[in-house]
């Protein structure tokens, strides 16, 4: 027998030792590659409501055991993108939606669209629509999409941003973004204002999480901690597909906007980007108990813009308390906050739900030379 027989034989041997019940996520991966990253429960029958009238997806590990598929049921139930956060709060099938509540939904993580099916499929499993009644009748389920709050947002460069990002025909006018800027502070350069619509917070958080269900399984793709598990979890809008091209023309026009709200102080063409990492997003649940108070650290005076995307019924508490002021600022989805990094400031404690925010750190150069003098002291690295 020659050597590659011998090794051939030992790995055929040590193969049939494995236990017989054995079913891998790799394994799952290479036979069902569309449904990406399975959680699955091992010797569970699959069921499903027949409320629903939903064909449960089962697996079979090649012994007659049937691996429940989590991540088809949720798929037919266009609830494909929730499958992380619905397993970490001990969803392993379509049917345990009915154990949560609606304040589990609100503090697990889910975006309101999202949010709102799931609603909807917990509504249909507790036979809260489409239910058959004492005499007979077959009650009317509610139809989700005839909601104008309820209409699918596209997870690509076009949707809510259309008319920033459209080719422009010859002697069109590019459509500008109402801004609405306002002081709240002058002495301390306090303002806040309004960057995005909401239709298009929604279509940027759709677009984030689309991005890290994406990179499930993947290290260090999506959020930059464990996902929807830590209080505060962080990402570079660089890494989503599409989401640089799709909001550059508006921070364009915002910082077009920034030379006007600082008069003869910013040199012209100095704002930037702080860092290709900027800017970012920021997701926190009710957990947090607030940020200590502090400032955007840097060894020069930048700007900083904060943003809220989340709508004022996914959570509550929160905001950013300014020292100087003794007032804490809650803003609405869509509006930003914009003050200098050198601000001392400090998030207030979020009770319950979540709270997703755009950051932005802009460097520029001021016609006061005092204020591009570097101050190594307060760099980032340094503190």
């Amino acid at each position: 027998m020659t050597p590659t027989q011998m090794i051939s034989c030992v790995l055929h041997g040590m193969l049939l030792l494995l236990p017989a019940t054995s079913f891998s996520i790799s394994q799952h991966r290479n036979r069902h590659p569309h449904t990406a990253f399975l959680f699955d429960s091992k010797n569970t029958k699959a069921t499903s409501p027949s409320s629903l009238g939903v064909t449960a997806t089962s697996i079979d590990d090649g012994t007659g055991t049937l691996v429940h598929d989590l991540q088809a049921e949720l798929n037919g139930e266009d609830l494909g993108l929730c499958h992380g956060i619905l397993h970490a709060s001990g969803v392993r099938r379509l049917g345990d939606l009915k154990g949560l509540t609606d304040e589990d939904i609100r503090n697990m993580g889910a975006d309101s669209f999202d949010r709102r099916n799931i609603q909807r499929v917990m509504k249909d499993l507790n036979g809260q629509f489409g239910t058959q009644s004492a005499d007979g009748d077959i009650g009317t389920q509610e139809d989700p999409q005839a909601h104008p709050a309820n209409k699918l947002l596209t997870t690509s460069v076009d949707g809510a941003f259309d008319n920033n990002n459209k080719i422009l025909q010859r002697f069109e006018a590019v459509r500008e973004q109402e801004f609405c800027i306002e002081p709240i502070c002058l002495e301390h350069d306090v303002f806040k204002g309004r960057l995005f619509t909401v239709d298009q917070c929604e279509q940027i958080n759709r677009m984030a999480e689309y991005h890290a269900y994406s990179k499930l399984g993947v290290i260090g793709g999506g959020w930059t901690n464990e996902m929807y598990t830590l209080t505060a979890q962080h990402i570079q809008c660089k890494e989503i597909i599409g989401m640089i091209p799709t909001t550059k023309n508006v921070f364009r026009q915002l910082f077009r906007e920034l030379y006007e709200l600082f008069p003869n102080r910013i040199r012209r063409g100095s704002i930037v980007f702080e860092s290709d990492g900027e800017p970012h997003l920021v997701k926190y649940n009710g957990r947090v108990k607030g940020t200590a108070p502090h400032t955007d650290n840097s060894e020069f005076v930048y700007i900083t813009v904060n943003v809220v995307l989340s709508a004022e019924d996914e959570y509550t508490g929160g905001g950013t308390y300014i020292t100087e002021l003794d007032q804490t600022i809650r803003l609405e989805q869509g509006e930003m906050l914009i003050h200098l990094g050198d601000l001392e400031h400090s998030g207030a404690e979020i009770t319950s739900g979540v709270r997703r925010i755009l950051i932005a750190f802009l460097a520029c150069e001021w016609e006061d030379e005092a204020l591009n003098e570097e101050k190594v002291e307060f760099s980032r690295e340094n503190m």
